[in-house]
């Protein structure tokens, strides 16, 4: 078990079972893990210690050059890190106190170095996940993917239904992929991005998913990023699909006992169904926390606030000695004190934070203004016209 202090208490991490909790002063004085100077003023989360997570794009070659790229992948990035520039970023995320760090790309097979850098993270501490396309992976290369703490295949429906955002039809590769993971005994998921044209085959995705035996599905909302973004206005989810969303995977999810995961842009919509502030509050589901709780590094070394977020000048290196000051960042964390209507009013705000920032920014060109596809957001301007 790993943990770490923070001002309301603590993080724990553990793999088996794999958990992040965020856990108060007492349960952590129980843990025996002794006292913490961060613990004298009040007993509040606010602004962490250093983010759990970090999306790592260890590679920007990739082979595939999906039409929705959000990395733009495809060429290797002009400066991209070599195997002792990748582990010294990782060292120095491990020393910052980050959980995990989940690795791509690009395609991250693509690297040579994937293992070797894999084994580095375990070694500092890390836990490493990974997504892949499956197109590079072989039943040899997925028995060493227990090095991994979860392996993700990206898989955004079935059978033709898969290139409907790729542009190219590599069902049966992921689909082996996903077989020979399995076979190793790597514990295998599916990433789904979800949008206008796949949204009726969300319960074929759950079928196959329980056919196969991979243990989660988390769907990412379509993101306007690097290709994504010249087709985002019109594959992006209709108002009624992103409220039938949220009942749609619990029942789901339950029908076929498959955990269903949603990525923090989806917050929005969830909350449009009114769950209790505490639970979500209680089980860490929260919206955008882009330079908090996550952050998103290329293969560079450069950082932003997410993976779907404009670089600025930030590099992981910087990390340690800007967290608390760095303007980028700080404007980020504190969008809530700025939230115009009806955000501000919204009893989901401090949970939320006002929906996707690069959804936000790219629909009305303001990267302040409130998720214009909020349910919400979308009723409130309905009123205003």
């Amino acid at each position: 078990m790993k943990y770490r202090f923070e001002k309301f208490g603590g993080i724990v991490a553990s793999e088996a079972p794999p958990f992040l909790a965020f856990v108060d002063r007492q349960f952590m004085r129980e843990l025996g893990v002794g006292e913490s100077p961060l613990w004298e003023g009040e007993e509040v989360v606010g602004l962490l210690r250093a983010p759990t997570e970090v999306h790592m794009a260890i590679t920007n070659t990739c082979p595939v050059g999906c039409a929705h790229c959000y990395m733009n992948a495809g060429e290797p990035d002009a400066d991209e890190l070599d195997t002792e520039g990748i582990k010294a970023a990782l060292k120095a995320l491990a020393e910052f106190g980050v959980f995990h760090v989940a690795l791509g790309g690009g395609e991250a097979l693509a690297r040579p170095d994937l293992f070797e850098v894999a084994a580095y993270a375990r070694e500092v501490g890390l836990v490493p996940n990974l997504t892949v396309s499956g197109v590079l992976l072989t039943p040899e290369l997925a028995a060493k993917m227990t090095a991994f703490g979860q392996v993700n295949v990206s898989v955004d429906g079935v059978g033709e239904k898969y290139a409907v955002y790729r542009g190219k039809d590599l069902f049966a590769q992921a689909d082996c992929a996903i077989d020979m993971l399995l076979a190793a005994g790597v514990p295998t998921g599916i990433n789904c991005v979800l949008g206008r044209e796949n949204f009726d085959s969300i319960r074929e995705l759950f079928s196959y998913a329980v056919e196969k035996g991979v243990n989660e599905i988390e769907f990412l909302r379509h993101k306007p990023a690097g290709r994504g973004a010249q087709s985002h206005e019109v594959q992006r989810m209709t108002f009624e699909q992103h409220v039938a969303l949220t009942p749609l995977l619990a029942q789901l999810s339950k029908e076929h006992g498959i955990s269903a995961k949603i990525d923090c842009s989806f917050i929005p919509m969830l909350c449009w169904h009114n769950p209790p502030v505490e639970y979500l509050e209680g089980t860490a589901t929260y919206g955008c926390e882009a330079g908090n709780v996550l952050l998103g590094a290329r293969s560079d070394g450069q950082v932003s606030g997410c993976s779907f977020l404009r670089h600025e000048g930030l590099s992981v290196f910087d990390l340690p000695d800007v967290w608390e000051t760095d303007p980028y960042l700080q404007r980020l964390r504190s969008w809530p004190e700025r939230a115009p209507e009806p955000c501000c009013s919204c009893p989901y705000l401090q949970v939320c934070r006002g929906g996707c920032r690069a959804v936000a920014e790219f629909l009305t060109g303001d990267p302040d203004a409130p998720d214009p596809d909020c349910p919400r957001v979308v009723q409130f301007n309905q009123n205003q016209d």
